[in-house]
């Protein structure tokens, strides 16, 4: 009798042992998949933002076609209205003489490039401010594009 009662709390240690290992293995999944989650969000993000850049950059070319395409920064409201993202575009040209044509005369060119910025702060973008910048939700896209131009044709 002396013995058996010796032996009769070793089940209590042992349950609350598993009871603990179980219940940190639990947390360590809970932890697992919040931050899981979060990664999925930054990259939904990051994707929907560099969409967003392309569009500004589609824009860009578009204007350009048509003549309207000039350095100062544009804001694109339609864009941020429909996806969330504030999209800044901005054009820089660079002329210059390349050779020459048959008859002698210098074959002129311009390079053109086109920047889109897409972000999602609510101030200007790209945005410089740190309070905005180290938000765990901010996200910024950049795209650039050149092409060349020569003498009214689209390319060089």
């Amino acid at each position: 009798m002396n013995k058996a009662m010796r032996q009769s709390g070793f089940a209590y240690i042992a349950a609350v042992i598993l009871l603990v290992v179980v219940a940190g293995v639990c947390v360590a999944l809970l932890r697992l998949s919040g931050t899981q989650q979060d990664t999925v969000n930054q990259a939904v993000l990051g994707a929907r933002a560099s969409l967003a850049a392309r569009a500004g950059i589609e824009w860009g070319f578009y204007q350009l076609r048509t003549g309207a395409c000039n350095a100062a920064p544009r804001q694109l409201t339609d864009v941020e209205a429909e996806s969330g993202f504030r999209v800044t575009v901005s054009c820089s040209f660079l002329d210059f003489s390349e050779g020459e044509d048959s008859a002698g005369s210098p074959v002129a060119k311009r390079s053109v490039r086109v920047e889109a910025v897409a972000c999602n702060s609510g101030g200007s973008c790209p945005s410089f401010d740190p309070a905005v910048l180290t938000r765990p939700d901010y996200v910024e896209r950049r795209r650039v594009a050149t092409t060349c131009t020569m003498g009214g044709a689209n390319l060089c």
